[in-house]
C-alpha cells in the first residue's frame, strides 16, 4: 500500500526511519537479493532549527532555517513480515550562521572579573570602575562555540507483528544540538553522542499507531530521553488503496532523566519539549513523494531551566540570548523518493 511511504517520508523528516513492512521466520533465511532491499532518499528543510522538540532560538544559531538529507535502507529477513534490518544516515546544517549565541559582546563586570579569576563584589572600587568600563565597551566577546552541522547514523533491527512491532538499535550523533550539549554543556572532548534505543509500537487500526522512544546515551552526555508519540493517518485525496495524498497528525513530546546535572548551565530534568506536527504526503508517482508539513512546538519546564540560568543572558544583560524559544511554528518540506 502507498500509505507505508507516506510513514517513511514522515520519518525521515523526523530523523529517524523505519520500515512498515518485515517478516519472521528464520528456517529458511534466503541469500542477500535486491528483491528484499528497499529504502528512500530524501531533501528536506525547514523554517527554524530544531530538535528534539526544542527550537533553537535565532541568537543562538545566528539565523533560523535549515537544510539537510538522508538516506535510508531496510532489508526484509526470513519469512515475509516479521523483520527487517535498517541502516539510515543524515545530515543537517543551519543555513545561516553557526555560532553559538554570535559571540556575543560580554556586558556584564561580574562575568569579565570571574572570567580572570576574581569576585567582583571583592575588589576595590578603581578596579570595579575598570571592570565596568571594559564591559560597557563591548569588546570582550564570549567565546566562541561552534554549532556544528549534524550527521547521524542509525542503524536497528525491528520485529513485527499484525498489531504491534518493536524496533531496537543504536544512534550515532555528531555535532548539532546534541554535540552542543555534549562539547559545551558537559566538556567532552569532541561534539559526539553514542545512543541505544528501543521503540515499542501499538498499531490497532491501520489509521492509528502509539508508542515511546527510549534512548540511554552512553557518550558524550550520559542519561536517559524518552519520547512517547500519538499518531494518526487518514487519505485525504484517494482510497487506503491508491492514496495521492495522506495526512498524518503527530502529538509527541520529550523528556530525560539522569541527563542534565546540576554543573550544567542547561536544562532541567523533566519534560523538555512538546508539539504537533501535520504533514500532507502527496504521492507524485510510486516512487516520488513531496511532503510539505507545519508543527508547535512548546518548550517544557526543563527547557526553560537552561532559559532561565542562560550564561548567555547573565554575560550580556540581555534578555533575549537563551537558547531555546518557548513557543514556535515550523514549516518543513521534504521531497523523498523510494525504491
Amino acid at each position: 500500500m502507498k500509505i507505508k511511504y507516506a510513514f517513511l517520508a514522515a520519518a525521515l523528516t523526523a530523523g529517524t526511519a523505519f520500515a512498515t513492512t518485515t517478516t519472521n521466520d528464520f528456517s529458511n533465511t534466503p541469500a542477500l537479493s535486491k528483491e528484499r532491499l528497499s529504502g528512500a532518499l530524501q531533501v528536506m528543510a525547514e523554517t527554524m532549527y530544531n530538535g528534539r522538540g526544542y527550537v533553537i532560538s535565532n541568537t543562538v544559531a545566528e539565523g533560523d532555517q535549515y537544510g539537510g538529507a538522508a538516506m535510508k535502507l531496510s532489508y526484509d529477513v526470513g519469512k515475509k513480515g516479521l523483520w527487517s534490518f535498517d541502516l539510515a544516515m543524515s545530515y543537517k546544517a543551519p543555513f545561516s550562521g553557526h555560532t553559538l549565541y554570535g559571540a556575543a559582546p560580554v556586558r556584564n563586570p561580574h562575568v569579565l572579573a570571574a572570567a580572570q579569576g576574581y569576585n567582583y563584589n571583592q575588589l576595590s572600587q578603581a578596579y570595579k570602575d575598570q571592570y565596568n568600563q571594559a564591559a560597557a565597551s563591548g569588546k570582550y566577546k564570549m567565546p566562541s562555540k561552534n554549532i556544528e552541522n549534524e550527521f547521524a547514523i542509525m542503524t536497528a533491527a525491528k520485529y513485527t507483528q499484525k498489531r504491534w512491532n518493536v524496533a531496537f538499535g543504536h544512534d550515532f550523533v555528531h555535532g548539532g544540538l546534541l554535540g552542543v550539549m555534549a562539547k559545551h554543556f558537559r566538556g567532552a572532548e569532541r561534539s559526539c553522542v553514542n545512543e541505544f534505543f528501543v521503540t515499542p509500537e501499538w498499531t490497532p487500526a491501520p489509521w492509528f499507531a502509539a508508542g515511546i522512544t527510549t534512548r540511554l546515551s552512553v557518550q558524550g552526555v550520559h542519561g536517559w530521553w524518552f519520547e512517547p508519540y500519538i499518531t494518526f493517518k487518514a487519505p485525504i485525496i484517494g482510497t487506503p488503496e491508491d492514496i495521492k495524498v495522506a495526512g498524518i497528525l503527530t502529538f509527541a513530546m520529550s523528556a530525560t532523566a539522569d541527563y542534565f546535572d546540576s554543573e550544567f548551565n542547561a536544562c532541567k530534568n523533566g519534560s523538555q519539549a512538546f508539539w504537533i506536527k501535520f504533514s500532507t504526503p502527496w504521492f507524485v508517482n510510486k516512487n516520488f513523494i513531496i511532503t510539505p508539513s507545519v508543527s508547535f512546538h512548546w518548550l517544557g519546564k526543563g527547557g526553560m531551566q537552561a532559559n532561565e540560568i542562560s550564561e548567555a543572558k547573565q554575560a550580556t544583560l540581555h534578555n533575549s540570548y537563551v537558547p531555546f524559544r518557548e513557543f514556535a511554528i515550523v514549516g518543513g518540506v521534504s521531497a523523498t523518493y523510494t525504491f
